[in-house]
């Protein structure tokens, strides 16, 4: 997004309270209706669904300056997600109304709304069909191009820097198997040289046998 609109964006949401959420805590769950819409500040948020069984899927990651949950905002689609904060979040929150108006007066920031919902929904499409056709191994992998592509910035000797703390089981999340599944294959990674971890965060030390 240009600066000027990442900037009008910015200042339409300070005029908004501010709400702060720790890591873990559920900004905004399936069963209720949302109060708004939510623009981050800092930190990031991640949208699952939950499954009668309890198990988890990460369909996104909203990283700062982004806005959710706009399919009830622009759709009148009941919310059917859990956001739930992945780091320490930093929140404004807007009136639904109040937003489409702003957007309405608006029309760059409309157009690059749409832009990234399309390339929100040919990412998300992507991986879905990873999901039903890739074995656990392959999962994980897809699930570390994901965040790289979303997250990456260029590190050293070509490699690539992951700049969003992922644990096993976020990443176990992404990739629709159990946590003990991605811990084992995060290892096999490490082994064949194929990544690295510094702290919490990932690193892709060879992109081009990677990535397919």
């Amino acid at each position: 997004m240009p600066s000027s609109s990442q900037n009008l964006l910015l200042k339409y949401f300070q005029q908004h309270p501010s709400l702060s959420y720790r890591k873990k805590e559920n900004v905004l769950r399936s069963e209720d209706t949302p109060q708004g819409i939510f623009f981050i500040l800092n930190g990031y948020v991640k949208m699952n669904v939950t499954y009668p069984s309890g198990r988890e899927l990460t369909v996104n990651i909203f990283k700062p300056s982004t806005y959710f949950p706009m399919m009830w905002a622009l759709g009148d689609i009941p919310n059917n997600y859990d956001f739930q904060a992945m780091t320490p979040v930093l929140i404004h929150r807007s009136p639904k109304n109040e937003f489409l108006n702003f957007l309405g007066h608006n029309p760059n920031l409309l157009a690059d709304l749409t832009r990234r919902a399309y390339i929100g929904l040919d990412g998300l499409i992507t991986h879905i069909s990873r999901l039903l056709t890739e074995d656990a191994y392959h999962r994980i992998i897809a699930a570390l191009v994901m965040c790289s592509k979303r997250f990456g910035r260029k590190y050293s000797r070509n490699r690539i820097f992951i700049d969003l703390p992922l644990t096993h089981q976020d990443l176990a999340d992404l990739a629709g198997v159990t946590r003990e599944t991605a811990s084992l294959t995060l290892e096999k990674l490490k082994q064949q040289k194929l990544i690295n971890q510094e702290s919490r965060h990932y690193i892709i030390l060879k992109p081009g046998l990677l990535f397919p």
